[in-house]
């Protein structure tokens, strides 16, 4: 009797595996030949890399080439120890020049934003990399709606990138003031 049901029980285990492997290989069978007679679908278009704060950034291609001339400002203005009136000036028609919606902010509202970044950066150290997340975050501000997730998060990357550029609490806290009030003077 005990041999008839270790018989019955080798044989069960033996043979329920194999079934399951055999009803895998059926169904990526039959998933072949449904997907064998249909056109490739191409595949999604690469997704927006996401900045350091999880936010997508919203650059339109026409502010691409503002963004590299914001970059190129920044470096600029840390290589030296002090932001020069010219530098400033440059730096706020860039970033104006970033700012691509309905309601730009004023060219007081830039100025003074331009202002107080360059005095900030000045003489810091900053990658390039960060840098550039740092120009693409100040883009992102200057496109974000009031009140919008986008722009606080906006602001937190450019925080965020001030602190690792070495920039002290009340520079930081300077530069996002400036941006919060971009918001609230627009044309």
């Amino acid at each position: 009797m005990k041999t008839t049901l270790f018989a019955i029980a080798l044989a069960v285990s033996c043979t329920v595996p194999n079934a399951f492997g055999q009803g895998a290989a059926v169904i990526i069978k039959q998933r072949a030949k449904e997907t064998a007679g249909r056109p490739p679908t191409p595949s999604p278009a690469p997704a927006a890399q996401p900045s350091a704060t999880g936010a997508v950034s919203p650059q339109t291609a026409s502010a691409q080439p503002n963004v590299s001339k914001l970059i190129s400002d920044l470096a600029s203005i840390k290589a030296k120890p002090q932001a020069t009136a010219e530098q400033k000036e440059k730096l706020a028609t860039n970033l104006a020049g970033v700012a691509t919606g309905a309601s730009k902010p004023s060219s007081e509202a830039v100025q003074a934003l331009a202002n107080t970044l360059a005095d900030a950066m000045a003489g810091k150290k900053l990658a390039a990399a960060d840098q550039a997340q740092l120009a693409r975050d100040l883009g992102n501000a200057l496109n974000a709606a009031v009140g919008s997730p986008q722009l606080a998060a906006a602001i937190q990357g450019v925080k965020d990138g001030l602190y690792l550029a070495g920039v002290n609490e009340a520079g930081i806290q300077a530069v996002a003031k400036a941006l919060a009030g971009l918001s609230t003077k627009a044309k």
